[in-house]
């Protein structure tokens, strides 16, 4: 069997059976966490009041969806947890997350993410994303939520909703929508067909997204068949 047809055997039964999000990918990341100086206790603290439990060291690292060869500096803001996550000594790639308390439960807010574009089209971006969000499930995170722009460097409003990330489409943008697509009410129902696909590639725009970590969600739907597609092996 090849990798592509075991990746979308693999992901069908993920999303029909809800496998455990744990197997989703490798539990541990060897990147290096290091506290803001003076920092630990409160870090320490406030995560036992989002989560419920202290984290393992590690589980910074996984939430920040950091790569084995990267930093992540720890520490506190406005109530919650500020993660930037690293490549030392490079500009390799940078993302910034902040973990907060909101409504049911704990949400990561992805402040920024870049990856020098000699590392863009590589599947490191998925390859963080998918580490963040085994981590995240793992920890009670429920929602992930980030701004995903349209710029001249910047495609995440097209690459997040290919991960599972979803919003209501802004009025401007329905105004405008073709004929056959004109019932969409948010991003998914674009992504969810190639017209509509080639239609927000080409039209999309900025706009707040989130993925609903919760089981069985629409998100998680999304991205498990992304996965199958890709023919990835590490369902």
């Amino acid at each position: 069997m090849s990798a592509e047809t075991r990746g979308a055997n693999m992901a069908a039964e993920s999303s029909t059976l809800a496998i455990p999000v744990r197997e989703l990918y490798t539990d541990c990341t060897r990147a290096k966490v290091v506290f803001y100086v003076g920092e630990q206790p409160d870090v320490e603290k406030t995560a036992r009041r989002l989560f419920g439990r202290m984290p393992e060291t590690w589980e910074y690292a996984g939430l920040a969806g950091a790569p084995d060869d990267a930093q992540v500096d720890v520490g506190t803001l406005c109530g919650g947890l500020y993660l930037d996550m690293y490549r030392p000594l490079t500009i390799s790639y940078r993302a910034v997350e902040l973990v907060r308390q909101r409504g049911g439960g704990p949400i990561v807010v992805i402040d920024g993410m870049q990856i020098h574009y000699t590392m863009q089209r590589k599947g490191l971006g998925l390859q963080i994303f998918a580490r963040q969000l085994a981590t995240a499930r793992n920890l009670g995170v429920v929602r992930i939520e980030t701004t995903a722009g349209r710029h001249r460097s910047e495609n995440g409003y097209y690459t997040w909703p290919r991960f599972g990330f979803d919003g209501p489409l802004p009025p401007k943008v329905k105004r405008h929508l073709p004929l056959g697509l004109d019932q969409a009410q948010n991003v998914l129902d674009l992504m969810g067909c190639p017209k509509g696909r080639l239609w927000w590639r080409a039209y999309g725009t900025s706009l707040r997204l989130a993925f609903d970590v919760t089981a069985y969600s629409r998100s998680w739907d999304v991205f498990l068949r992304y996965l199958g597609r890709k023919g990835l092996p590490f369902l």
